[in-house]
């Protein structure tokens, strides 16, 4: 993969408005009192859904794998006893 000089100056560019930006907004929140603004992320239900799923599934996975590398300890211990 090639990457320009262009692309690289881009990246800088945009790195650099992002990082002034940021500093501009936390200045102008502490001379307004503190009150910073906060991003909000709106998922619609259908995220919300496949998020939970997703979780679910993690937690179910991670909860086997725990009880089957558990059992396996237990019977490789056993065998060289």
């Amino acid at each position: 993969m090639i990457i320009t000089d262009y692309r690289v100056q881009s990246v800088l560019r945009t790195y650099t408005r992002q990082l002034q930006r940021s500093k501009l907004a936390s200045k102008n929140g502490k001379e307004s009192g503190g009150e910073q603004s906060a991003e909000k992320v709106s998922i619609s239900a259908e995220g919300k859904r496949r998020l939970m799923m997703d979780r679910m599934t993690n937690q179910v996975l991670d909860r086997l794998n725990t009880k089957q590398n558990e059992s396996t300890g237990t019977a490789e211990d056993t065998t060289q006893v």
